[in-house]
């Protein structure tokens, strides 16, 4: 098991562990990461971004999806501040995105298309943890 630590605007950690950014998760979503994190034998870093419709920070969301290892964009979630941005976020290498949406542009944009997080299990993705 893996120690995590749970960051939210306007912090944010220089360190050399692994990072993610859950934008908007819907609790799906976060039950999904609690479970992966479990088989996870290094720190992690976990950014969330759900903020209140009148405490928006921008620059920090755009600043931290730079950061990461790893992007969780939940389109479906997020409120039209944030979803004008997703074409951008989406366009980025380290986004995988989630929508129930069957018409999507975004399609377009990358093909990094997830319908759940079982990709980031570190036996799917070939990865020896190191140990703790």
């Amino acid at each position: 098991m893996s120690e995590l630590q749970l960051i939210t605007p306007p912090d944010k950690l220089f360190n050399h562990n692994k990072k993610f950014l859950l934008i908007y998760p819907s609790n799906d979503v976060k039950d999904q990461f609690n479970y992966l994190t479990l088989d996870y034998n290094e720190p992690i870093d976990v950014y969330i971004y759900d903020q209140d419709k009148l405490e928006h920070d921008i620059d920090w969301l755009l600043s931290v999806c730079r950061l990461a290892d790893y992007v969780i964009l939940d389109i479906d979630n997020c409120p039209p501040e944030v979803r004008d941005l997703a074409s951008y976020i989406i366009a980025n290498n380290n986004t995988f995105w989630l929508t129930n949406s069957n018409e999507s542009y975004y399609n377009k944009l990358s093909v990094n298309r997830i319908y759940n997080l079982d990709f980031l299990h570190p036996k799917e993705r070939g990865i020896n943890e190191r140990s703790q």
